[in-house]
């Protein structure tokens, strides 16, 4: 007695449509013996098309039990059922249902594409099968042919070769030979004869009395029933065998990701011009984002630069003893103004951020007289090192400025502001004259090694142009009252990719601590101006880098909805994917899989779009801007936020097509149109 290879013990269906249910099979019970060649015959409707969906484990019954190979498929979890369809059933459909615009040879090879998740992805022993199946069925030279350059008779025959490929003991042929002529059809019944002969299990669906007429046996089907139960015998559970199904290893992304990632390429590939204007949006997007991102940087970079330039990465600390500290207040240390030697000099060893300093002495309401001209009261004169030039950036109209050598010897020089020459000098050259300087009830005189530039001050006790600047050194040493005397003022230079803010309150809180409520401390810097520049700046590239993102938005709904399109377009192949052996996740992992590779593809383009186009941008600059210099500008944070746009722009213009492509059923995508 031979085991049955097909069961099905009080079945039914029913499908729902519109909310009610419409019965198509109504407690039918069979059995079909392994070896045999079947034909399942009925009018239109009569549910004979259910049947081998039942049987082919495609549909699920609301009530009864199907057997395959042994196997009850209510057993099984969609994986499993994934994995047995694939292995030990193989399908033939009246439409032929091949993959568009793929050659013969990947028509045959999709079962063994899935499941995905077993690891059973095809090889190189599955391509030689599948080229000696298509040599034995007569598509030898056919092999990479495209599916719409065969006639219907070759298109079958790649069918039959798909549902050969895995081996599978039991071939299900829904209207083999529905769309085929009188001859085509001889050779395909032909055909499956022969491989009923070689052990096949064969069940035809046929409304063609001549088609069942060449079969061992015929069961009839009308109104979802069997109308000859005499020949076909109950069941025999004696006689089952376990068909092989096995305990499949826990979800695996990575492999289905890794599997899935090449055929989604190979599906791309086919609609070329579709794809590439999808990804068009993207690639705007994200050159948009990295562009504009490194664009903003390097512009903000380029006008703090432009503002140290000025003076603005400088600054000038204040300290006084404090005269009002009450007698409960017990300081550390008693202050009475900053020492040189004590306080100022160690502030470099201290804080590397400053790049250099200068003391600043000062008196105010001073005269300066030469060649019988003078200025009453009204010149201020200032003691700093030699760096203080510079980090005032104070150009010079004429001269030298004050020298470390003039510091060190204490000099009797100076440098004279503008007005100050003009006034006294007229159109004589200052420099190497000697210019005599009141000093409350006396007098010194200094040799003008150099003259400032005009500088537009709102001051008006220490006027830039009427400064005489000398050497503290020299400064100290001359009969200034005692209060102007004392070194109340240190001016610094703040390295330009330091935060001035940071720096002065680290200064100020370096004395407040050393000091106590001695001392009342104050540093002063532009510090305003530039956070407001920085406040600014950073506005101004937010403000590019949304409107960068509204076009990487624009681009991924344009791949969604591409995606979308494409969901609705494959209708047919994801149900003949399924029907192969794919479960629901691999196919949500395939349209995934296309989405990123779209979104990768057009990302790392729009990388390499951005990058050159805001190259190009600052080499336009530099010839436009006469002080900007072109640099090859590399920006790694502007990189790493496009690259996770594209990752989530991938992610969400997929997941939506996924879902929408896992759950379709594989009837309901089989008959759409």
């Amino acid at each position: 007695m031979k085991p049955l290879a097909l069961e099905l013990d009080d079945g039914y269906f029913s499908y729902k449509v519109e909310g009610h249910s419409v019965p198509a099979l109504n407690g039918v019970t069979l059995s079909i013996a392994d070896g045999e060649m079947v034909a399942i015959q009925g009018p239109s409707g009569s549910g004979k098309s259910t049947l081998l969906y039942l049987l082919g484990c495609m549909l699920r019954p609301d009530r009864g039990t199907i057997r395959v190979q042994g196997e009850d498929i209510r057993t099984l979890d969609d994986v499993q059922l994934a994995y047995f369809r694939n292995r030990q059933l193989g399908f033939v459909f009246q439409q032929f249902h091949l993959l568009p615009a793929a050659d013969v040879l990947t028509n045959i090879l999709l079962p063994t594409n899935y499941p995905l998740e077993v690891g059973v992805a095809s090889g190189a022993a599955d391509k030689e099968r599948a080229i000696q199946l298509a040599t034995q069925l007569g598509l030898g030279d056919r092999i990479h042919h495209k599916t719409q350059q065969l006639s219907g008779g070759q298109q079958q025959r790649v069918a039959i070769a798909r549902a050969l490929i895995r081996d599978a003991p039991v071939l299900l042929a829904d209207e083999p030979t529905g769309n085929l002529d009188s001859n085509t059809s001889k050779e395909i019944l032909k055909l499956l004869r022969q491989l009923n002969n070689e052990g096949k299990t064969i069940v035809i669906i046929t409304h063609d009395a001549e088609v069942a007429a060449q079969c061992d046996r015929v069961i009839w089907i009308r109104d979802g029933k069997v109308q000859n139960p005499e020949d076909n015998p109950a069941p025999r559970p004696h006689a089952t065998r376990a068909a092989d199904v096995p305990d499949l290893p826990p979800l695996n992304i990575s492999t289905l990701f890794r599997e899935s990632l090449p055929r989604a390429w190979d599906n791309l590939k086919r609609n070329r011009v579709r794809s590439a204007l999808t990804m068009l949006g993207v690639v705007v997007g994200v050159a948009s984002i990295v562009a504009m991102l490194t664009l903003g940087t390097f512009t903000k970079e380029k006008i703090l630069q432009s503002y140290a330039s000025l003076g603005v990465n400088t600054l000038l600390l204040h300290a006084r003893p404090n005269w009002m500290m009450k007698a409960v207040d017990r300081p550390p240390t008693s202050f009475n103004f900053l020492n040189m030697e004590r306080d100022v000099l160690p502030l470099q060893e201290v804080f590397p951020e400053v790049v250099s300093l200068s003391p600043l002495y000062s008196s105010w309401g001073n005269s300066a007289v030469f060649g019988g001209r003078s200025i009453e009261n009204e010149a201020s004169v200032i003691g700093v090192n030699e760096h203080a030039l510079g980090i005032t950036r104070r150009p010079l109209a004429a001269g030298a400025p004050i020298g470390e050598f003039h510091v060190k010897n204490r000099s009797s020089v100076c440098v004279i502001g503008f007005e100050i020459a003009q006034r006294l000098f007229l159109r004589q050259n200052p420099i190497g004259e000697v210019l005599q300087v009141g000093v409350e009830d006396t007098s010194f005189s200094c040799t003008v090694i150099g003259v400032s530039k005009p500088v537009f001050s709102k001051e008006t006790r220490f006027k830039p142009d009427l400064q005489i600047i000398v050497p503290y050194t020299a400064y100290v040493n001359l009969p200034f009252y005692y209060y102007h005397r004392q070194l109340g003022q240190v001016l610094f230079e703040i390295d330009s990719g330091s935060d001035i803010e940071e720096a002065s309150k680290k200064i100020r809180a370096f004395f407040q601590k050393k000091y106590g409520k001695s001392g009342i401390f104050r540093a002063d810097s532009d510090s305003v101006l530039v956070a407001q520049m920085k406040r600014f700046l950073n506005l101004f590239t937010l403000l590019l880098v949304s409107v960068a993102a509204i076009s990487l938005v624009v681009g991924g709904m344009g791949i969604t909805n591409m995606m979308l399109v494409s969901v609705n377009e494959r209708f047919r192949e994801i149900g003949l994917r399924k029907a192969m052996g794919a479960s629901h996740s691999a196919i949500r992992q395939l349209f995934f899989a296309e989405s990123l590779f779209l979104c990768g593809i057009a990302g790392l383009t729009g990388l390499l779009v951005g990058f050159a186009a805001y190259q190009l941008l600052i080499y336009a600059g530099t010839r436009v801007i006469p002080d900007l210099k072109f640099e090859w500008v590399f920006n790694p944070w502007a990189f790493v936020i496009s690259f996770a746009a594209i990752v989530v722009t991938g992610v969400l213009s997929g997941l939506g097509p996924a879902l929408r492509a896992e759950k379709l059923q594989v009837i309901e995508a089989l008959r759409s149109e």
